[in-house]
């Protein structure tokens, strides 16, 4: 009898560990990598609810650029692109050089290069971090292609250096469909 409620509480108890909510990665660099995805998620959800004024700038090709001042923005969609510069997965980790230089106020400057041979989208990535770990600037340049499709971004962002806040955001790129002309585009805004 005794090995059986033993062997119910060791259940019970595995049972109870495997209902507990998994605890999301930090976006700290304790392994030398920033986890972007977290960092945008959180501020997708500050946006979203605080939807503060943003005076935003569209251009393509030889147009003159629209400019607009709004507080309704889909800022799941506006910031999907810095999502899209993650490379903290541990997967994607062995495509990349990385250099990491410290500033004299305590921050760092964290620079990955994508490996000539390496598949990756993320071509450049650059991130200048406070000394508190708050993301102050980050630089990306994305590549997506295959037989159809040739896309290529170039997102910054720029944030308050002791909160970590959104500030502003550019993204220049270029894309072009297989059978079509090349648009070249660039979005700004500023909170």
């Amino acid at each position: 009898m005794r090995n059986y409620s033993l062997a119910l509480v060791s259940s019970m108890l595995l049972a109870l560990a495997a209902c507990e909510q998994p605890v999301p990665r930090s976006s700290s660099t304790d392994d030398g990598y920033y986890n972007l995805t977290a960092y945008v998620q959180q501020e997708k959800q500050r946006l979203q609810t605080e939807q503060p004024a943003v005076l935003k700038s569209v251009q393509t090709e030889n147009e003159p650029a629209e400019t607009i001042q709004t507080d309704r923005l889909d800022w799941e969609e506006e910031l999907t692109v810095f999502e899209e510069a993650d490379i903290s997965k541990p997967t994607l980790r062995e495509y990349y050089t990385r250099e990491e230089q410290a500033l004299p106020d305590g921050g760092k400057i964290i620079k990955f290069v994508k490996k000539e041979d390496a598949e990756a989208p993320v071509m450049y990535l650059y991130l200048q971090l406070s000394p508190e770990q708050k993301i102050q600037r980050l630089e990306a340049t994305l590549l997506d292609q295959n037989l159809l499709f040739f896309s290529k971004r170039k997102a910054i962002l720029d944030a308050n250096a002791e909160t970590g806040k959104l500030e502003s955001y550019s993204v220049n790129g270029v894309q072009k469909l297989i059978f079509g002309d090349s648009l070249h585009y660039t979005i700004q805004a500023n909170l």
